[in-house]
């Protein structure tokens, strides 16, 4: 599939879907401060881009449990599922929604069934997101949920996203209402579900975190909760002038910001993704390496130059301005001896071009240093040993704890 050419087409009909499905929602009352919030987000991909081993999969009379933890507080939820990239309507014949106990097991009397429309399942158009209605559920920052889905006919390959840092399960049969599934097996790759919004009157901001693999957390520890937008949610939650500020992570593992990848364009996708995000008041963006590093295998056609890289970031920048949005920018990371072809003299130049233009430009609200963050102060071009996940490329634990401390958290106030 094209990205370049469906990317905003599918935003536009996402967005529709998603309209059309909130009129059919409970909404805050009138008069009340309570207002919708994203409090979990993950980027949708195509599932028939398939990342080495890892590839989408289909369903067959199998429930899905998913864990997620959610970043706002508030009363109730709602769900975002998503079929942006199915060619075909996607029928879920149960969804439910439970407090986590322990992994995949539902707290003892948090589980509820979640409808769409004031029904019990849902069909969801090809190309479109379906916003599901409220559901009475009490969360904090920091709680984690299940949800669990249950596809009773055979599903064609999944909208998903490949790499979550948390394990998930599926299981034969329906088990969506069982506080602990009978059978289960693995998985580390999430399908369908893109988000988890809470109406709230404490979440005042929601900070968006946008980028590629590093974003997402490739390095981190599995189910640690280590990734670098893991660790700033950390910071924020302890300090008192930021605890009423949520925090999603779009991040999506070899994204590109000029040119279809893993996925569509950061071009393409940060309105969607980022501008569309419910409460979003903040966005912190950082990408750019791949479009660097990826013609060294796919070619020199492929290639970009600094001016390029910068063209593309500030029209990030006039986006996010456009809609009220405040933007921050983040330095473009070291990547000596990365995945060779991948490094090159020639990138790491365009990376340093890039990089004197981040520090001195005023389209986005401020700049976040990443990069001075991670360096090897004695080998700039270079991640600090204690400080790389042994690729070269991506931070491990205490990389993206480095990457969290960067942040300055008055950017927020």
């Amino acid at each position: 599939m094209k990205y370049g050419t469906m990317g905003p087409k599918f935003a536009t009909i996402g967005a529709l879907a998603l309209t059309l499905a909130a009129a059919g929602c409970d909404g805050a009352d009138e008069g009340s401060d309570a207002r919708w919030v994203a409090a979990w987000v993950t980027s949708m991909m195509d599932p028939g881009e398939e990342i080495g081993e890892v590839k989408s999969r289909s369903f067959s009379d199998e429930t899905l449990r998913q864990t997620v933890t959610v970043t706002a507080s508030g009363d109730r939820v709602r769900l975002r599922i998503s079929n942006l990239f199915g060619s075909r309507p996607l029928e879920l014949a149960e969804v439910r929604v439970a407090k986590e106990l322990e992994p995949h097991v539902a707290a003892p009397d948090s589980d509820r069934k979640v409808q769409f429309a004031g029904k019990t399942g849902a069909t969801i158009a090809a190309g479109t997101d379906a916003l599901s209605d409220s559901v009475d559920l009490e969360v904090s920052p920091g709680d984690r949920l299940i949800v669990s889905i249950y596809a009773a006919e055979p599903s064609e390959l999944a909208t998903w996203h490949p790499f979550s840092f948390t394990t998930h399960a599926v299981a034969r049969g329906n088990q969506a209402a069982r506080e602990s599934l009978t059978g289960s097996s693995s998985l580390a790759s999430a399908f369908w579900l893109a988000g988890v919004d809470v109406e709230s009157t404490a979440t005042d901001r929601v900070v968006v975190t946008f980028g590629d693999s590093i974003t997402d957390g490739s390095g981190a520890t599995v189910d640690a909760r280590k990734t670098y937008p893991d660790r700033l949610f950390a910071r924020l939650q302890e300090d008192p002038e930021t605890r009423s500020v949520a925090l999603v992570n779009h991040g999506l593992g070899g994204n590109r910001l000029l040119r279809d990848s893993l996925g569509p364009s950061g071009r393409s996708r940060f309105e969607r993704d980022v501008l569309d995000t419910p409460g979003v008041t903040h966005a912190i963006v950082l990408i750019g390496i791949n479009d660097i590093g990826m013609p060294g295998f796919v070619g020199p056609s492929e290639s970009v130059t600094a001016d390029d890289l910068i063209d593309g970031l500030e029209s990030l920048a006039g986006e996010a301005r456009a809609q009220g949005v405040k933007a921050f920018v983040g330095t473009i990371m070291p990547f000596e001896d990365a995945f060779p072809p991948y490094y090159t003299i020639e990138g790491e130049e365009i990376r340093q071009a890039v990089n004197t233009w981040i520090r001195d430009n005023d389209a986005y609200d401020g700049v976040i240093d990443f990069e001075a963050a991670v360096r090897d102060p004695e080998h700039p071009t270079r991640i600090l040993a204690a400080f790389d996940s042994g690729d070269h490329l991506h931070p491990n634990d205490a990389g993206y704890q480095a990457m969290a401390d960067a942040v300055p958290l008055s950017i927020f106030e």
